[in-house]
């Protein structure tokens, strides 16, 4: 139940209006960041809160020209929409409390597109930051974020809400365009510890269990299993989200989100101690795309799993070497530490030594010379040749 949206008026910019628009619940860490950042740059606010109790209203009220609180619909659609039914602006944009566009160019770029005749739709790219311990530092991929202030356009769905389908249909419909800009929106959201991911998506997975079982179709069904899975996942129950990734037809996911989704039942199968699993499942990744690292660190870990050593180590190799050469082209972002803290591991694991030796030093150290680093990953590519050689003629 609303409480009763409260306004602000505001001067209004002359050129083309942008509302900002958020659902928002216990985001006191990080909202003042986010609005703070986008208030030189928007011309409205609009924050609807669904029930905190840490004092987001507080800072919530600070920036927002239009505030309104209410329960929980049990769905983030009908939140999210709520937030468009009170928005003024020509265009929407969307983002969270835990998300932020730190740069004045991104800004400017994002002004300069709203402009643009016919725009329909504007896909920004969403840079996913990672805990500093884990391998992936960042995951990058485009979404839809910023869309006309059309009542025809609403998001749909319980939990991971959806409104690709709607912008397809109506950029076919009123002929305009869907474009992409480079303007990264940074998400803190998974840079979380185990405790606080845990309570980000247990409560989540009563919602996806629905949608995975009441799908609108296969395509949703897919997707859903996916989030499904996923949160299985975070919440460490490998049992269970190996049955769900068991059961998802792939070929209905985007090839962005089945190339995830084989990456998370690779880590499934990994964690799971299941080598043929895993193999699979790196098998299908490195077919939909060949050029991202992480493809070749799982496919690596796979192998040595399955006791393929010489074979998983080169795998390893490549990783570090795709990595470093292609960082600002690929989705997901290697943190080079935790892969030379990974070769270190597996080079003792397997007797060479002096290795291990080096590739920990490097890790330690916390910085390291990417020529040494090369040279070193080519001496351990030779050392493999020879040892597979010996074992041939033995």
């Amino acid at each position: 139940m609303s409480k009763g949206p409260r306004r602000i008026g505001r001067k209004r910019s002359d050129t083309t209006r942008l509302s900002l628009c958020m659902i928002v619940k216990n985001e006191s860490a990080s909202l003042d960041k986010c609005l703070r950042l986008a208030r030189p740059h928007v011309d409205e606010i609009v924050v609807v809160d669904t029930g905190s109790t840490d004092g987001t209203q507080d800072i919530a009220r600070k920036y927002a020209d239009v505030f309104d609180e209410i329960e929980w619909p049990n769905s983030f659609s009908l939140a999210r929409n709520h937030s468009f039914d009170l928005a003024g602006g020509d265009y929407i944009l969307v983002l969270d409390g835990d998300e932020y566009i730190e740069s004045d160019r991104s800004w400017l770029r994002i002004r300069k597109a709203i402009n643009r005749p016919d725009l329909l739709c504007v896909q920004l790219p969403i840079v996913n930051l990672m805990r500093e311990d884990q391998l992936v530092a960042a995951d990058r991929m485009y979404q839809e974020r910023i869309m006309r202030n059309l009542p025809r356009l609403r998001y749909t769905g319980r939990v991971h809400n959806q409104i690709q389908d709607t912008i397809s249909a109506l950029s076919i419909e009123l002929g305009e365009e869907v474009i992409q800009i480079e303007a990264e929106v940074m998400h803190t959201g998974y840079a979380l510890t185990t405790e606080k991911m845990t309570e980000k998506y247990a409560p989540r997975l009563e919602l996806l269990e629905y949608e995975y079982e009441h799908p609108r179709s296969d395509i949703y069904r897919a997707y859903y299993g996916y989030q499904l899975a996923l949160g299985y996942y975070v919440l460490q129950r490998y049992d269970d989200a190996a049955v769900i990734f068991n059961e998802i037809d792939y070929n209905k996911l985007t090839p962005q989100n089945s190339f995830y989704t084989h990456l998370l039942a690779s880590q499934t199968a990994l964690k799971l101690k299941n080598a043929p699993m895993a193999l699979v499942h790196c098998n299908e990744m490195l077919s939909l795309d060949q050029d991202e690292p992480v493809a070749y660190h799982a496919t690596g870990l796979a192998l040595l799993l399955a006791r393929q050593v010489g074979d998983g180590l080169l795998m390893l190799l490549e990783a570090y070497n795709i990595n470093d050469d292609a960082r600002s082209s690929v989705r997901f972002i290697l943190n080079p530490a935790q892969v030379l803290a990974t070769l270190a591991r597996i080079c003792g694991q397997v007797g060479l030594e002096a290795h291990q030796r080096l590739f920990s030093a490097m890790y330690e150290k916390g910085s390291f010379d990417k020529k040494v680093v090369r040279s070193l990953i080519s001496s351990l590519k030779t050392d493999i040749a020879l040892s597979e050689q010996e074992v041939a003629h033995a």
